[in-house]
């Protein structure tokens, strides 16, 4: 017995490399376990590992034919899915670029490479300020978290000078966000800047 998880390598491949347009074959499958992860495997051994990946609710789709071709089927996010958070990703104005690039990486994870090529949006805004605070990606997740756990948040406003020094608001008072509808109503206006 093989010491590398055979059938996890070989799920990993069909995620990465198969659709419905990109089936792979069953020699395919074994050349790829092989070259990548120095796997070696048999024909049966290939469709053994199919059947239990279906059983454990895997849509492998397989295509019966002179050789069977494999293929995911359904997955968890379908493309226009896909295409709609990346658009909401880029467009966001309380992420980072570098915090856009790394969430747009990730959501390419979730299907196959060639089907990557059609997430390329071509939504350009002009203009659009992004943040350099990487901090905000998680104050904004603090303060969700605060909300959905009924707690109070205090904060103090502050504004920039010409010579970008930070110089509080209202003479430095805190102000406490004592109910739900008020901690909403900050969140707004925090992401509309």
């Amino acid at each position: 017995m093989e010491s590398k998880p055979r059938i996890l390598y070989l799920l990993r491949i069909l995620e990465q490399y198969t659709d419905e347009e990109h089936p792979l074959t069953t020699k395919q499958l074994i050349e790829m376990l092989n070259e990548k992860y120095g796997i070696s495997t048999y024909r049966t051994t290939i469709a053994k590992d199919v059947v239990a990946l279906q059983e454990f609710g895997v849509d492998i789709v397989v295509v019966h034919s002179t050789q069977c071709k494999y293929f995911i089927g359904s997955r968890q996010f379908e493309l226009p899915e896909l295409k709609l958070l990346i658009d909401a990703v880029e467009s966001s104005k309380f992420i980072t670029s570098k915090k856009s690039d790394a969430l747009i990486k990730k959501i390419h994870m979730l299907t196959s490479n060639e089907q990557v090529k059609k997430l390329k949006r071509n939504n350009y805004v002009s203009g659009r300020i992004k943040p350099n605070n990487e901090q905000i990606y998680y104050i904004v997740d603090t303060i969700n978290d605060a909300i959905n756990e009924g707690k109070q948040i205090s904060f103090q406003y502050y504004e920039y000078t010409g010579l970008k020094e930070k110089v509080l608001k209202n003479k430095g008072g805190v102000l406490t966000v004592l109910e739900r509808i008020l901690l909403h109503l900050f969140m707004m206006k925090i992401l509309s800047r």
